[in-house]
């Protein structure tokens, strides 16, 4: 009986072990081949070309993955007006044109070829405190799906200056990037924050009749004194006290616009709480997550999830079927978030 009961545990314990055929590896356990650390960072000044490029798309759209072992991704940092709803605006720093920044995706084992230019040397007169001025400004990124030495890649560009550095997606999932100048913080409710996409090699299990991109993320405005102005408040930042929560960048934008799908469809979103502070419990009203991958990562598959909870720099992808016709509203189930702004809707036709 004892024999028995010993090779029926060695039966589960190698089932559970067994390698996964489609990633190459076990549960749980890194990829295969880990490329850790890429050539020094190199930064140049003057002249370069402008606009973003690459396999890149602005949320709620999900970019198509590039082929080729390398592929060149270039980043332009503005200063420029943005509006997170129609009567407030404020001076916002931008990867790109938009808060928040191109969604980029790539495949596990793709290298990266970056570069990154500080455009905030361009004329932009911000309305500050003292009075209208110029805002030049040190900037920088920080990607977590990267696995490089930060004091070289991550290092602070000043205005007029490009960083130029490589790196290869070894882990699959939903990572954020954002700007790593101090004060991060500031940096970030500024507008610097932004998404990669990691496919696994192969892709993705299953195939969505719909994908989006959702990224949520905290302002904290103030509006100056006799002005029309907002700028970002860091002290309400620190005390965790957002103005408006957002779904990419804008107040309830997919109320009046909402996301359109087909009743009876498959929904796969890419999801991550960029922050800064404070949680997020996504859920779609009237459906159920059959499938979440924490992180992205098809090994951290949970099952029949009502929400999700993720945390400041968490993400997951999550699919649902849309069972009928109507509207689905989707909020941060933290009704305070959801009452500033953290709402939008499917609409199924």
């Amino acid at each position: 009986m004892r024999s028995l009961t010993v090779f029926i545990i060695l039966i589960i314990f190698c089932a559970c072990n067994a390698p996964n055929q489609k990633y190459g590896t076990s549960f749980g356990a890194p990829p295969a081949n880990i490329t850790s650390g890429a050539p020094p960072a190199n930064i140049t000044s003057g002249a370069s070309p402008t606009g973003i490029k690459g396999p890149l798309a602005y949320a709620p759209n999900v970019p198509t993955a590039a082929d080729g072992d390398t592929i060149e991704v270039k980043f332009d940092v503005q200063h420029k007006t943005f509006h997170i709803k129609n009567d407030l605006a404020f001076v916002g720093w931008m990867f790109g044109d938009s808060i928040p920044g191109p969604t980029l995706k790539v495949r596990v084992g793709q290298t990266v070829k970056f570069s990154m230019t500080n455009r905030s040397n361009d004329t932009m007169a911000m309305a500050m405190d003292a009075g209208a001025q110029t805002m030049q400004m040190p900037h920088s990124i920080d990607f977590h799906a990267a696995m490089v030495n930060p004091e070289d890649k991550y290092r602070t560009i000043n205005p007029g200056e490009t960083i130029h550095f490589s790196w290869t997606a070894n882990y699959p999932g939903v990572f954020m990037y954002h700007c790593g100048t101090p004060m991060v913080l500031m940096h970030m409710i500024y507008g610097m924050i932004g998404m990669v996409i990691v496919e696994p090699t192969g892709g993705f299990p299953g195939k969505p009749d719909y994908e989006f991109v959702l990224i949520q993320n905290e302002y904290y405005l103030r509006k100056l004194q006799d002005s029309i102005t907002y700028v970002p408040d860091v002290e309400a930042a620190r005390l965790k006290e957002p103005t408006y929560v957002t779904f990419n960048g804008k107040v309830a934008q997919y109320v009046p616009h909402p996301l359109r799908v087909k009743a009876g469809s498959r929904v796969r979103v890419y999801f991550i709480n960029e922050g800064p502070n404070n949680a997020s419990s996504f859920h779609v009203i009237g459906t159920i997550f059959d499938k979440v991958w924490l992180d992205g990562n098809p090994h951290n598959e949970l099952q029949g999830l009502q929400a999700v909870y993720l945390g400041p720099a968490c993400g997951a992808i999550v699919e649902f079927v849309i069972p009928e016709k109507g509207r689905y509203t989707f909020v941060d189930h933290s009704f305070a978030d959801a009452e500033m702004g953290a709402i939008g809707q499917f609409l199924a036709e």
